[in-house]
């Protein structure tokens, strides 16, 4: 069975709302999104082509392949009404969208100093992500944090300078993937992978991977922690 052209979210799908951390930040959780988790992943065993994120300049810890533009397409049409729903208050339309397929396969002593905390994708408002688990038997999710000596939770170009200068004095992060203890930062909420849920967060928000093994044979969609991910940047409709 092939990725379906008329892929969106599923009839039964059900949606739950956590407001993460201090700062009450949407984190949406999409339970049961697609019903196309075999699909899916058998597209990224035979047809995605997946290539090192650091040859095309990206941060994430492993591999990335292509995702059906079907796909693509549909987790857009998808996740902007519950953009407009819950983080902005009003329509929104895409201005920008990138998809694709992950796989984490960096070997905790292997991964750069970036890669040990956690991150924001952008400082930008505007831009939204999401992460789609379809891997069985694999439960490591994603993380939300708060950077401990500014209290920060999310990014902006306000906060981004107070932020920098006060990493510079963090704790030398230790050779493993971030679990908000000994590196500056602390998890204020940590939600665990199961097939076909899918979270929505503003990519403003300070996240990790919630590694806690890295499967044998990582760099195997079928074995791996495979998702898909979407970066969606957004413009209010006036």
């Amino acid at each position: 069975m092939g990725v379906r052209h008329d892929l969106a979210f599923a009839p039964g799908a059900t949606l739950t709302i956590l407001h993460v951390g201090t700062e009450r930040e949407p984190v949406l959780v999409v339970d049961g999104a697609t019903g196309q988790v075999d699909a899916l992943r058998a597209f990224a065993v035979s047809q995605a082509a997946f290539a090192p994120a650091a040859s095309v300049g990206n941060g994430y810890p492993g591999l990335l392949g292509t995702a059906p533009v079907a796909y693509v397409d549909a987790m857009v049409r998808g996740i902007l009404p519950l953009i407009a729903a819950h983080f902005t208050g009003c329509p929104v339309r895409p201005a920008r969208a990138r998809g694709n397929f992950s796989l984490v396969t960096t070997a905790p002593a292997d991964l750069t100093a970036d890669q040990r905390v956690p991150h924001v994708d952008t400082a930008d408002r505007l831009q939204f992500a999401t992460v789609h688990f379809l891997s069985p038997g694999n439960s490591d999710g994603t993380a939300f944090f708060r950077h401990r000596a500014t209290g920060f939770e999310t990014l902006d170009a306000e906060r981004w300078p107070a932020y920098q200068a006060a990493r510079a004095h963090d704790p030398v992060a230790p050779p493993r993937y971030s679990i908000g203890a000994d590196d500056g930062f602390e998890a204020i909420e940590i939600v665990p992978a199961i097939p076909d849920r899918l979270l929505l967060y503003r990519a403003a928000l300070l996240h990790s991977g919630w590694i806690t093994t890295l499967p044998a044979r990582a760099a195997d969609p079928r074995h791996g922690r495979l998702t898909g991910n979407l970066f969606l940047q957004c413009r209010v409709d006036a």
